[in-house]
């Protein structure tokens, strides 16, 4: 009985923990709408650096706009690296257009084109466009 308890303590601890980053995921995207950007990084970052996909992406669009912090072309392309790696579309895409055009990163048009791919093989449909307008 007492090893059945500690196995469904620690099962409880993985769904509550997932539910806790989950809000604290949507407090932290919440707060970037609102423009509170200092909420928005206590409550991504943490998640960022545990691998959280979604909140590298966001980090990586606020230091590519200095949303809360400085403009930092390498902090943003790290994060959006991160995210991307992670397989995160809007990560890949945005990837893609940085290589496209050169925003912060040396301009590459076939890397431009591997992000997009990857984006566009998960149906984003912008990614989608943009490699058939490439293509022409």
């Amino acid at each position: 009985m007492e090893q059945f308890l500690c196995l469904a303590f620690f099962l409880c601890s993985f769904v509550v923990g997932g539910l806790v980053q989950a809000a604290d995921l949507d407090k932290g995207k919440s707060a970037l709408i609102k423009g509170d950007y200092t909420t928005a990084l206590t409550e991504l970052r943490p998640l960022a650096e545990q691998g959280d996909r979604t909140a590298q992406y966001y980090l990586g669009v606020m230091y590519k706009e200095g949303q809360g912090v400085a403009v930092d072309d390498t902090l943003s392309h790290q994060w959006l690296t991160k995210s991307a790696e992670n397989g995160d579309a809007q990560a890949q895409m945005m990837m893609g257009m940085m290589y496209h055009f050169g925003s912060g990163v040396e301009e590459n048009m076939d890397t431009a084109r591997k992000w997009y791919q990857l984006a566009a093989d998960q149906g984003l449909e912008e990614a989608q466009t943009v490699l058939v307008i490439i293509a022409e």
